[in-house]
C-alpha cells in the first residue's frame, strides 16, 4: 500500500471517532443513568483508599462502543484482587464494571457479598455499616436486569436472610425470584423455609405441598428428569419433618420454660470487656448481641447515600455468630482494640441488647423453645414486642467511658 494511501485512511479513521462517540451515544440512549453519581466517588473513598485509575485502553474501549468488552477485562483484573485477599480494591472496580456494562449479573453478587461479607474486623466480625450499600447495590441490579432472577434471589436469601434476619423482606425478594424465567427449584423451596423462620408454619407446610405438586407435575412428562426427582425428594422429607415437629411440639406451651436470663458487662480496658450470664435454655443455644450509638438507625434504602459515615459504631453478632449457651451460662470476651476504624465510638451513649429469638434458633432448641417461643418464659425480660413472638431481650445502656 503507498504512503499517500495509507495517510488518506488514516485521516478518514480520524474523521470517523466524533462519529463513533455519537452513534454510541445514541445506541444506548440509557447511557446516563448507568453512570456513576456522587456516590460511587463516595465508595471509592470510603472502601479503603485505594484509588482506581482506569488504564489508557480501559478508557479508549469504552469510548470506542466497547464498554462491554472492557467492563470484561476489568471483572478479570478483579479476580486477581479477590484471590490475593485485596478487597478494598474490588468494590470501586465493582461501580467501574456496572456502569460499563450494567447487565453483568455475577458483578453485582459478588460485589453485594463482598461489601456484605468480607471488611472484617480482626475477630472475623462483618462491618454492618455495609450491608446497606450492599443491598442497595444489588437493587441496582434488580432494576438493570429485569426478569434476573440471581440478584433478586441474593439480595433475599444471602443479605436480608442471613446477613438482616428480615425474614419477611428475605421471603418478598426470593418469591419474586421465583417468579423469574428460569429459576432454579431450590429458590421456590427456600420460600417454604422463610415461612418457617417467620413462625408461620401453615403457610410453611402449603409450600412444601406446592413444590411437591410441581415435581410431581414434572416427572408425569419426564420420568427421569434428575432435578425434579430431587426437587421432590427434598420437598416431601422437609414436609415430613415438618409434620412430625408439630406432633412433638403440640405441648410446649402447656408448661413454658422460665429461662431465668441474666446478663453483666465487665470492662477490662479501652475498647476490652467481657459479657457474661445464664440462660435456662439448651446447650448450643445462642444469645444475639448488638452494640449501637444510642441513635442508630438503620439506613432507610429509598432515602440512600453510598456515604458511609465513619462516625458510627455498629456491632452485630446474631445467628449463627451469637454467644453459645453452655450449661446454662454463656460468655464472650471483645477485644475492640485494634478496631479503632471500625467501632470509632465517636459518640457519648451507646445501646449494648441481648436477645434470644427463638425463630432463629436450631431445630433441637425449638423442640424446646417452639417456633415462637410458646415453651418459654421470663420474669424480667420477656420479650414479646413482635406480634405472636416470644422472646428474651435485655438493654444494657453505656457511656462512652465504660468502654474507652
Amino acid at each position: 500500500m503507498r504512503r499517500s494511501t495509507r495517510v488518506i485512511l488514516f485521516i478518514i479513521l480520524l474523521a470517523l471517532i466524533p462519529a463513533i462517540i455519537k452513534l454510541q451515544a445514541m445506541i444506548d440512549p440509557q447511557r446516563r443513568q448507568f453512570q456513576p453519581g456522587p456516590g460511587v466517588a463516595s465508595v471509592m473513598t470510603e472502601v479503603g483508599n485505594n484509588p482506581i485509575i482506569l488504564p489508557s485502553q480501559f478508557v479508549t474501549l469504552a469510548v470506542a462502543g466497547f464498554r462491554e468488552v472492557a467492563a470484561g477485562l476489568l471483572w478479570v483484573r478483579v479476580n486477581d484482587f479477590f484471590h490475593s485477599g485485596n478487597y478494598e480494591a474490588i468494590i470501586p472496580l465493582t461501580r467501574i464494571i456496572t456502569w460499563l456494562d450494567p447487565h453483568q449479573i455475577d458483578v453485582y453478587c459478588t460485589g453485594a457479598w463482598h461489601l456484605a461479607y468480607n471488611f472484617v474486623d480482626s475477630g472475623q466480625r462483618a462491618d454492618r455499616r455495609y450491608l446497606a450499600p450492599a443491598m442497595k447495590f444489588l437493587e441496582e441490579g434488580v432494576c438493570n436486569n429485569p426478569g434476573v432472577w440471581d440478584p433478586e434471589f441474593d439480595l433475599g436469601f444471602v443479605l436480608y436472610n442471613f446477613k438482616a434476619q428480615d425474614f419477611p423482606e428475605a421471603r418478598y425478594w426470593i418469591t419474586r425470584a421465583w417468579h423469574e424465567k428460569g429459576a432454579m427449584n431450590h429458590v421456590h423451596r427456600q420460600i417454604a423455609h422463610m415461612y418457617e423462620k417467620e413462625g408461620r408454619i401453615e403457610d410453611c407446610l402449603r409450600e412444601w405441598r406446592s413444590c411437591i405438586r410441581e415435581a410431581k407435575a414434572v416427572l408425569k412428562k419426564n420420568p427421569k428428569d434428575g432435578s425434579a426427582l430431587n426437587h421432590l425428594g427434598v420437598s416431601q422429607m422437609n414436609l415430613d419433618l415438618i409434620l412430625m415437629r408439630q406432633v412433638l411440639r403440640e405441648d410446649v406451651g402447656k408448661h413454658p420454660r422460665d429461662v431465668n436470663f441474666e446478663v453483666t458487662f465487665r470492662r477490662l480496658g479501652p475498647r476490652v470487656f467481657v459479657v457474661s450470664g445464664r440462660a435456662n435454655l439448651p446447650d448450643f443455644a445462642r444469645i444475639d448481641v448488638t452494640l449501637f450509638d444510642e441513635d442508630y438507625k438503620e439506613p432507610d434504602l429509598k432515602h440512600f447515600s453510598w456515604d458511609v459515615d465513619p462516625n458510627v459504631t455498629a456491632l452485630v453478632e446474631i445467628g449463627l455468630h451469637g454467644i453459645v449457651v453452655e450449661n446454662g451460662k454463656f460468655q464472650r470476651k471483645y477485644d475492640l482494640s485494634k478496631d479503632v476504624k471500625q467501632y470509632p465510638f465517636k459518640k457519648e451513649r451507646y445501646v449494648l441488647t441481648f436477645t434470644f429469638n427463638p425463630r432463629t434458633a436450631a431445630d433441637f432448641v425449638q423442640d424446646v423453645t417452639g417456633w415462637n417461643g410458646e415453651g418459654i418464659t421470663d420474669k424480667k425480660y420477656l420479650d414479646t414486642s413482635v406480634p405472636g413472638l416470644r422472646g428474651i431481650r435485655k438493654v444494657v445502656y453505656l457511656d462512652r467511658k465504660d468502654i474507652i
